[in-house]
């Protein structure tokens, strides 16, 4: 605020606060008295319209109460008088009568025997109606007693007769008929428009005996009560509006109120009844103009008087600040001068003793300021000479460089940071470092997150390799060198990070290649020792391969004499068995022992083939059902193991294919083994099938299996090197890979075909060789 603006503004406060004082004593008084004389005024102005309106309704509820004394009235009730006398009668005396829309005359059971209307020309007679009235009225009716009336008050859903129309009140008053002490012969109805007869209230509000308005209340779209237009059943209610109407409004004298919103109403009454019992109210606003007439003319009056003292205010403000104007231009100057250009200023004011003395002060600091400036000069130029020293250093580093503060936010960013892990340095700088690259162990959680901190203290330093993150979220191996400083006698931790990503690759392919030697080598022994084991076998099993003939050859020659034996004494029993059992047995088994041993040679010719060293890398014609069934034979134990639905399926007349038997073996019993251990049960089903696939003119080989199937996510990777989902099984992710390489050197392919827990099939498939191929 400028200085001219509070010195006017002050002065206004001080001479408008005496009155201020004096309107705020005087002004609720006046108010309250004028509010009191209107709201007298509009009591004595409802006291006149209540009782012109109570006048009118005795009017109605005398000449009612003398139509029903009427003899032809009781008559035409009783069905023996003349309805067109009485007719004319009532058109007579009621025809000028507005607010009477109509007449109706029921005997004792209800039935309408009479009835009128009003028209333009006043009342007019129409046909009865065929509705009865209905019972809660007729009762109520027939009981009255002399001189006594039923009054009610109706709409179009409530109205016995159906005459009110939508959005019309008819207040309707009923009498009994009857002769002296006679018990009731009829009820004679009186129908009054409630519209006709308040016309001069149509500006007011409607309020029946149940507290709903009938006209005045609605709500506005933000839901708050307004005082006009027909308001919906519902929508409001007086008794809440107005909770003194309820319990103060029967007495029978008009009543102002005030509603939630401190608007004053009054309301006046409508009695039909002998004890004063209320129908409806009509509420008429207290007219308050007058006091806010007199509110703004006092507004006007004070506003006229700010207005006078502001003019004279404004120009001796305006006096004082003039100088101030001149004081402060000069002090700008003087200050840009000092700032901007660093001379020296000299401030020389004149006025009273504090205005020099603060020109002596100011010219001191502005000497002071220039000194100053030029030592800062001299500051700078070196702090940016080692500014660039180090700049220059940094950036030509291999190294990341990073520099963290004590809240864990980065300070400082190098470019080869930025090549490490892809955030610029401006996005870095000023970003919490854990978060950032989240630098971490393999297998374990942040270790550098306890460094940041105010109440480190020491120096520290160590290397480390960490596993880190980039900015596409890849991971990357980095050697980690963390040490602290004091930077402004503050804590900050110095990284150092170099990227050994390429060197961890080249030190795991070594292992990997290491790995895989000492797996070809275990290879090797095995199969020297299968080759000895199976040369061990062999021999004894060439004896029983020679010795069994003999024996079914003797077992011929003794059989006649055991034949004769027998039919001349009977049965008798052979090594425990009867020999009409052996000699059934004994030549079964010999065969079975012949074939059993013919299975071992087999065997064992497969398992030395299997285990031979390779000679030459050269490929031969290779029956491709062999090397199934080779391969199925040496894995029929984990076969029998794994399942009990195991089939082989051979295709007749399949071509050969050039190729290596030993290695193509190998990879069948893989594939073999890898679909009995993916069964898991015994009931399911592993199928191999041979067959020759003309569109691409091949041989292939089929292994089904019903086991837990690839995740389809992995079954693209399960070729690669070291990649295996039964790590815990011991697996070494080789077999298919190796598999994989045996038939590509063969010029074939192999394609895997599964669904996660239904089952996998595997189609190797190999070029087939022509006919011409095979005869050479």
């Amino acid at each position: 605020m400028k200085i001219r603006s509070f010195i006017f503004l002050t002065v206004i406060v001080l001479g408008l606060f005496p009155l201020f004082v004096l309107v705020a004593m005087n002004l609720p008084k006046t108010i309250d008295r004028l509010e009191y004389a209107a709201e007298l005024e509009t009591q004595a102005r409802s006291q006149v319209d209540f009782a012109k309106l109570n006048a009118r309704i005795r009017c109605l509820k005398k000449s009612l109460l003398h139509s029903t004394t009427l003899p032809s009235t009781l008559e035409v009730v009783n069905h023996t008088g003349d309805k067109k006398a009485l007719a004319a009668l009532f058109v007579n005396w009621f025809a000028l009568n507005d607010p009477i829309s109509g007449f109706s005359l029921f005997d004792a059971a209800g039935r309408e025997t009479l009835g009128f209307f009003r028209s333009q020309g006043g009342l007019a007679v129409r046909e009865p109606r065929k509705e009865r009235l209905a019972g809660s009225f007729l009762r109520d009716s027939l009981g009255l007693k002399e001189n006594e009336i039923f009054v009610g008050l109706v709409d179009e859903k409530n109205d016995p007769l159906r005459l009110t129309g939508r959005d019309e009140y008819t207040l309707i008053l009923l009498s009994a008929v009857r002769e002296a002490e006679m018990p009731a012969a009829g009820v004679l109805m009186m129908r009054i428009d409630m519209s006709t007869f308040l016309e001069n209230f149509k500006n007011s509000l409607w309020v029946t005996e149940n507290g709903t308005y009938l006209k005045g209340c609605q709500l506005d779209v933000q839901g708050r009560r307004i005082y006009e237009g027909i308001g919906k059943i519902g929508d409001c209610n007086a008794f809440e509006e107005f909770p003194g109407l309820k319990s103060e409004g029967w007495k029978g004298d008009p009543l102002i109120l005030k509603d939630k919103r401190r608007n004053k109403i009054a309301w006046m009454p409508l009695i039909f009844h002998a004890e004063k019992q209320a129908v409806m109210w009509v509420g008429t606003v207290v007219d308050e103009s007058a006091i806010e007439s007199w509110k703004f003319s006092l507004m006007l009056n004070v506003v006229a008087v700010i207005c006078m003292m502001s003019l004279l205010v404004f120009f001796t403000a305006n006096w004082i600040t003039v100088r101030i104007d001149a004081i402060q231009k000069d002090l700008l100057v003087g200050l840009d001068d000092i700032i901007n250009n660093e001379k020296k200023v000299v401030f020389d004011w004149k006025g009273p003793a504090e205005l020099k003395g603060l020109g002596d002060d100011l010219t001191s600091f502005a000497t002071r300021y220039t000194d100053t400036c030029k030592a800062r000069m001299v500051a700078e130029a070196a702090l940016r000479e080692s500014e660039d020293k180090f700049r220059n250093l940094t950036a030509s580093a291999l190294d990341g460089i990073i520099l963290m503060d004590h809240e864990g936010n980065i300070a400082y960013w190098n470019e080869a940071a930025t090549t490490i892990f892809g955030f610029p340095s401006a996005e870095a700088l000023g970003s919490p470092i854990h978060q950032l690259i989240d630098a971490r162990r393999e297998g374990e959680s942040q270790i550098v997150q306890g460094l940041e901190g105010k109440n480190l203290v020491g120096d520290f330093a160590h290397t480390v390799e960490l596993v880190a993150r980039n900015r596409n979220g890849s991971e990357v191996l980095v050697e980690l060198s963390l040490s602290s400083t004091r930077i402004r006698n503050k804590w900050h931790a110095i990284w150092i990070v170099r990227d050994v990503s390429e060197r961890k690759r080249s030190e795991e392919q070594a292992r990997k290649q290491l790995q895989q030697l000492q797996h070809a080598d275990k290879m090797i022994s095995l199969g020297l020792l299968v080759s000895g084991v199976a040369h061990e076998i062999n021999n004894p099993n060439s004896i029983a391969l020679l010795n069994l003939p003999v024996l079914a050859r003797a077992w011929e020659s003794v059989k006649p004499i055991l034949d004769e034996f027998y039919h001349e004494t009977g049965d008798f029993t052979v090594a425990g068995v009867d020999y009409t059992v052996m000699r059934q047995q004994l030549p079964r088994v010999c065969a079975e022992l012949e074939e059993s041993a013919a299975r071992i040679r087999q065997i064992v010719v497969d398992l030395k083939d299997y285990a031979r060293a390779e000679t030459s890398g050269q490929m031969i014609q290779v029956d491709i059902n062999d090397v199934v069934q080779s391969a199925v034979r040496l894995t029929m134990n984990s076969i029998h193991q794994a399942t009990k639905r195991f089939t082989a399926t051979y295709a007749e007349n399949l071509p050969k294919a050039l190729g290596n038997r030993q290695r193509l073996v190998q990879v069948v019993i893989n594939l073999i083994q890898n679909s009995c251990e993916a069964l898991g049960e015994s009931g399911r089903a592993i199928a191999v099938v041979t067959r020759y696939n003309r569109e691409s003119d091949g041989v292939e080989i089929v292994i089904r299996d019903e086991g837990s199937g690839i995740d389809p996510d992995v079954v693209n990777k399960v070729t690669d090197p070291f990649f295996t989902t039964k790590r815990n099984m011991g697996g070494t992710g080789l077999g298919l890979s190796v598999s994989a390489g045996i038939v590509k050197e063969h010029n074939g392919m192999i394609h895997f075909d599964s669904i996660l827990n239904l089952g996998t099939e595997v189609i190797v498939s190999l070029p087939a060789l022509g006919a011409s191929a095979v005869e050479k």
